[in-house]
């Protein structure tokens, strides 16, 4: 029996999810509300699903202040995770500050991760790069996900899917990171085409990627 994975409500929508669809932020000891990508700092944390617009209007409707001023209402006693906002809330010792910036602080974070676990695939030796590589692979059907530079020539991805039919149809294809990024988190000069084996960690990039691309595209 699989294990049930760990939820919490987004305060936005108040709708629950699983931990590995939300983002976690926390307040910082001056007041800034910060996010928490990892999910291990220490405090009071805040959820909120991993998608653009919900991070938008988490913003227009000031829900990070809000957030805010709960935690420090809550100062100096050890409570859960906020799941609930009050229509108004304030602390007149301390400021609540949020960057105007924080979404694309987000985006940059989950990014940053996204290339992190992609390096730890390799380390896991879950990764194959080379034409012949990525083709064998691809063609034995032991791909989970193929990943190609956004920035690679036009028609490249279909010169390596000749001849396997519709290869493409039932695996998770990711084509937003440069040439320059995979090279330098894989050491490899001329990362075009990388192809990602099942596994353990290759699922967890998967969920990170989930969470990036949820916020830029949706």
């Amino acid at each position: 029996m699989s294990k049930k994975p760990r939820e919490r409500k987004c305060l936005v929508t108040g709708e629950t999810h699983a931990v590995h669809k939300l983002i976690r932020f926390v307040l910082d000891p001056t007041g800034n509300v910060i996010p928490d990508v990892a999910g291990k700092l220490p405090g009071r944390g805040g959820w909120v699903l991993a998608e653009g617009k919900t991070l938008k209007s988490a913003m227009k409707k000031k829900i990070f202040v809000r957030f805010g001023h709960k935690v420090l209402a809550s100062s100096g006693r050890k409570m859960a995770d906020v799941v609930a906002l009050e229509d108004q809330e304030h602390n007149q010792k301390q400021r609540v500050t949020v960057d105007d910036n924080l979404p694309d602080l987000v985006t940059q974070l989950l990014r940053q991760r996204c290339l992190n676990y992609l390096g730890l695939v390799n380390r896991a030796g879950l990764l194959v790069s080379g034409f012949e590589k990525v083709r064998s692979a691809l063609k034995t059907n032991k791909c989970r996900a193929l990943i190609t530079a956004e920035d690679a020539a036009e028609g490249g991805r279909s010169k390596i899917c000749s001849g396997l039919g519709n290869v493409l149809v039932n695996l998770q294809v990711i084509d937003m990171f440069t040439r320059d990024e995979l090279g330098q988190t894989l050491g490899l000069s001329n990362a075009v085409h990388v192809a990602l084996l099942s596994g353990g960690m290759t699922e967890s990039f998967v969920k990170e990627f989930s969470r990036y691309e949820g916020v830029v595209m949706r």
